[in-house]
């Protein structure tokens, strides 16, 4: 009878020249005992809390690598190619340790697999939050986790806790784990469906992609790296393997079978030999389709052309006759994750991108036919300036802009349903949805970035009904409810960049302070001022709509 394969035996750590040595304290190092690995509580806390200082400034190496290659494409749109600058400038800026690359700081997530020969003081769990929680605070980053106060009442924990963790059995004696930050935005692209066996089909697989990888649209942060995952044991199980492929930790799994994706037949009876019992594939074919699919999307990197995606990982897993899971999703352009091991050598962390500068052409990308918009001219004034302008315009935007995203907005709701006024600052000033992390003393900003426009578009006709909300800025595409609104009313949707939060706080944000809500954390009411913020006409007075325009409908 065949061995069952183990998917921590899988994992993909690279190689020692990936690492360099961590030192978190002398009296926390781990120890040998008996041939077994001894692993202190402190040591776990303080590995957590060094990592996630780390990744919330510093992409990995593969990361910035995808963004300089997309400038040196000749294929790549002048708009994706100063998208692609602009986030690698957020990167070196980021780099400096001050501004973190993106306002959404994320869920603190970490995946761990301990050794059989590996010993802990059993509170593990504990330690690596506690780690977590403090380096959030040292390092001033968004507290972003709801707890619930009641099945529909919730409040922010401000620390960002909870941590969502994941820590496995796995042979051997060492302890290995990656931490990542996900942010929402690119996180509500993930999906999970319950799939006919009929689609085991090429053209069937095929068109059902197209379907998802339309519906990923630029609100999670392009380029993506794109994850699908087709088969396993358990719905459950399809959504871990997901989240393992897209922080790279499954690259190195044995390929298909060469050859077209149909050659290998539903029941594995065509093809190469089969693998060991239970052992999961990665198909490079059907990465590279993922790749030209997000291309035809004319999306690109956020503002129009091919690029997407920066790459894909596909993977095949076993499954019972009966069920087909399919899980899809993303990771976004301020990809926020290491890999790090201890064992009877030490503590390992993965090397990220120290110097993001080496990467940047002498001549940066302009964005072309920009056309410059003072957000301080009387609303109406500005919405018909907007709407004589053709949706997929390149704009800079300058002047005052209130912040509000979902808990204000639904304080705004809850007013009026009291029968009260809106505040004034709605009509006064274009609405930004964001929520940007505390300012270091002496800054204008926290690093600011949007939030999904589609969050807010449950909010808006009843606000532009009473003149609020007239013209609005966040990220991605709008829904074509809000669409209409915008269009029946004379308003305009303008989307600007998401994933270079740090650039925008340096180089584009003049003031902020907040004006209401102040209860709300990083939800409060802001008002900003902005000086030449790069952006996009989306959705203008006709409520036509430039990321509708590109998939054609």
């Amino acid at each position: 009878m065949p061995r069952q394969a183990s998917l921590a035996e899988l994992l993909d750590f690279g190689l020692p020249g990936d690492y360099r040595r961590l030192e978190p304290g002398s009296d926390t190092l781990p120890l040998g005992d008996g041939g077994r690995l001894v692993v202190g509580d402190g040591l776990l806390e303080a590995l957590a809390r060094a990592v996630f200082e780390e990744i919330a400034f510093k992409l990995p190496a593969s990361v910035a690598e995808g963004f300089a290659a997309i400038l040196a494409d000749e294929g790549a749109s002048e708009a994706e190619r100063f998208v692609a600058a602009s986030l690698l400038r957020n990167a070196v800026i980021a780099a400096e340790g001050l501004l973190p690359l993106c306002q959404d700081t994320g869920t603190a997530l970490v995946y761990g697999w301990k050794g059989a020969q590996v010993e802990s003081g059993g509170r593990d769990e504990e330690a690596l939050a506690s780690g977590a929680a403090a380096a959030y605070a040292a390092r001033r980053l968004r507290a972003s986790q709801l707890e619930p106060t009641g099945f529909l009442a919730e409040r922010n924990t401000g620390s960002n806790l909870p941590v969502h963790l994941d820590l496995r059995a796995a042979p051997g004696a060492s302890y290995r784990f990656c931490f990542a930050a996900k942010g929402g935005g690119s996180a509500n692209r993930t999906s999970l469906s319950m799939e006919s066996p009929a689609l085991l089909d090429e053209a069937a697989l095929e068109a059902r992609l197209a379907s998802l990888v339309r519906g990923l649209g630029p609100s999670g942060c392009p380029p993506y790296r794109i994850g699908l995952v087709l088969g396993g044991q358990a719905p459950d199980e399809a959504l871990y393997v997901l989240a393992l492929a897209t922080l790279g930790l499954l690259d190195g799994l044995p390929a298909a079978p060469p050859g077209r994706p149909s050659d290998r037949a539903a029941d594995g009876s065509a093809g190469a030999a089969e693998p060991a019992a239970g052992l999961p594939l990665r198909d490079p074919a059907w990465e590279e389709r993922l790749t030209r699919l997000a291309a035809a999307t004319g999306v690109g990197a956020q503002f129009g052309g091919q690029r997407l995606a920066l790459d894909a990982r596909a993977i095949r897993l076993p499954r019972h006759a009966a069920s087909l899971p399919l899980a899809f999703g993303v990771a976004c352009a301020a990809q926020r994750r290491a890999r790090a091991v201890i064992d009877a050598d030490g503590v390992r962390l993965e090397r990220l991108e120290e110097d993001p500068a080496r990467l940047l052409p002498a001549d940066l990308p302009a964005l072309p036919g920009a056309r410059r918009v003072d957000l301080d001219r009387p609303l109406p004034e500005l919405a018909a300036f907007l709407g004589s302008l053709k949706p997929g315009t390149p704009l800079l935007l300058s002047g005052t802009v209130v912040t509000a995203r979902d808990a204000a907005h639904a304080r705004f709701r809850a007013e009026l349903r009291a029968g009260r006024a809106l505040p004034s600052y709605l009509s006064r000033h274009p609405v930004f949805y964001a929520g940007p992390t505390e300012a270091a003393p002496g800054q204008a900003s926290g690093s600011f970035g949007p939030t999904t426009a589609g969050r807010m578009d449950g909010y808006l006709d009843e606000l532009m009904e009473r003149g609020a909300s007239l013209v609005t800025i966040a990220k991605g595409s709008r829904s074509p409810a809000a669409a209409a609104a915008i269009g029946s009313r004379g308003g305009a949707y303008l989307a600007a960049m998401g994933g270079a939060a740090a650039l925008a706080a340096r180089e584009n944000v003049v003031s902020s302070e907040i004006i209401d809500h102040a209860d709300l954390g990083m939800e409060a009411v802001r008002r900003v001022v902005l000086k030449d913020l790069p952006a996009l006409l989306v959705v203008d007075g006709r409520g036509a709509d430039f990321y509708r325009e590109l998939a054609g409908s």
